[in-house]
């Protein structure tokens, strides 16, 4: 199944980028696309576009800000108006959680921008949800 990647304020992003590969294989998927935004309108419009197209995205990076610059502030106030089926927080006792949030079957998925804190995450709450969901995901 494709999907896109976009990185929100991320460093370390090639580093990030690695590691987020490393778990696609085990979970047949392949990233057709690497996209960079640096503010909250450019992330609005390339996840757009990138559920036009995929039904998987995940974005990496903007996790640690608590302000109306962080992910968590910018999704929220996007989707407030969208019946969401399903939203995970993935615990990470290494750093920021991740999430993960589903409408359909449309799967977006939050990691932080560290490559460590994202090979753990991958490999187990997100690589068991996107298992468990394989149906739901369907590509379009």
């Amino acid at each position: 199944m494709n999907c896109k990647l976009i990185f929100y304020a991320a460093r370390k992003t090639s580093f990030c980028e690695r590691a987020l590969q490393k778990s696609f294989s085990e979970l047949d998927l392949e990233l057709v696309q690497t996209l960079f935004a640096t503010d909250s309108e450019g992330l609005g419009i390339f996840l757009t576009d990138a559920f036009r197209k995929y039904n998987i995205v995940f974005v990496i990076g903007g996790l640690g800000f608590g302000d109306d610059k962080g992910i968590v502030s910018i999704i929220s106030k996007a989707v407030a108006d969208i019946s969401i089926d399903d939203c995970k927080k993935l615990k990470n006792e290494f750093g920021d959680d991740g999430f993960v949030l589903r409408a359909q079957n449309q799967v977006l998925v939050l990691l932080p921008d560290e490559p460590e804190q994202i090979e753990a995450i991958m490999q187990g709450p997100v690589g068991g949800y996107i298992r468990a969901n394989s149906k739901i995901c369907v590509p379009k």
